[in-house]
């Protein structure tokens, strides 16, 4: 029989290019057909104290609990209708970083959405499937994204600028980043990462990177992505209170499933 779980470890969790934030992850209660183990399962405990560096796309070294490097790397990688927003090698990163600090027999995923139905999403996956017939232990939390709740219920419009604006310095850091376009180190990485972006929303960006405009570049970038999820969110929401009410983008879940040979 499934128990619920209600453990909360709280952790501090640098979030890539956001600085340092608290998380808690909060175990939640498995479905009917799993069976959780926290109590005995240290590898799901451990992942949010366990710390590692990841090499960024720009060529800094992150360091940040297991959780944290697989909570950014869901939303660095994220897709938009299965085409992913950016070109950042973080992810991959992070999944050979956790791969080789886990156990065999682990499967870790971590799935962010802004609500339930988006066209924006991330996932990033961690280890092998589990074998159809394994008697498999599921541990399942979420952590905070870093990205906050739109604020606003005044129109569709509205909440999706709020979140695309957010998106987009989660991206890309203002001052950071017009920092990384002037230095010769990191310019061309970092204009080839805005470029996949832009590419991915329709955007010529082009003469914003010519001037080194973060700013602009992630304004141009955020109204590209508003239209779309404007339109996303008329076609699945009836108000735009019922979409905020809905939000989930502040979360991304984490699951980890444990088997025996």
């Amino acid at each position: 029989m499934a128990r619920a779980v209600s453990t909360v470890l709280d952790v501090s969790v640098c979030l890539l290019l956001v600085g340092v934030a608290v998380t808690t992850l909060v175990f939640a209660v498995p479905g009917a057909d799993e069976r959780s183990d926290s109590e005995r399962d240290t590898v799901a405990k451990s992942i949010g104290t366990v710390t590692a560096s990841v090499p960024a796309t720009d060529g800094r070294q992150t360091h940040d609990t297991l959780a944290g490097h697989l909570t950014a790397a869901a939303i660095v990688g994220a897709s938009y209708d299965g085409e992913r927003v950016g070109a950042s090698t973080y992810p991959d990163a992070v999944r050979r970083t956790v791969r080789r600090d886990i156990p065999e027999r682990t499967h870790i995923t971590a799935r962010w959405r802004p609500y339930p139905e988006a066209s924006l999403r991330g996932q990033l996956t961690v280890g092998p499937e589990p074998p159809s017939t394994a008697d498999v232990s599921v541990n399942r939390w979420e952590i905070d994204s870093g990205l906050r709740e739109p604020r606003s219920d005044r129109s569709f419009e509205a909440i999706a600028a709020s979140f695309a604006t957010a998106y987009l310095r989660r991206l890309f850091p203002p001052e950071r980043t017009r920092i990384a376009l002037v230095d010769a180190r990191t310019a061309q990485r970092t204009a080839a990462r805005y470029r996949a972006v832009a590419g991915t929303l329709g955007v010529d960006i082009e003469d914003e990177l010519a001037d080194a405009s973060s700013r602009r570049a992630n304004e141009r970038l955020a109204d590209a992505l508003t239209d779309r999820l404007e339109s996303d969110l008329r076609e699945s929401y009836g108000s735009p209170a019922e979409a905020e009410s809905d939000w989930t983008g502040n979360n991304v879940e984490l699951v980890v499933r444990r088997w025996e040979a």
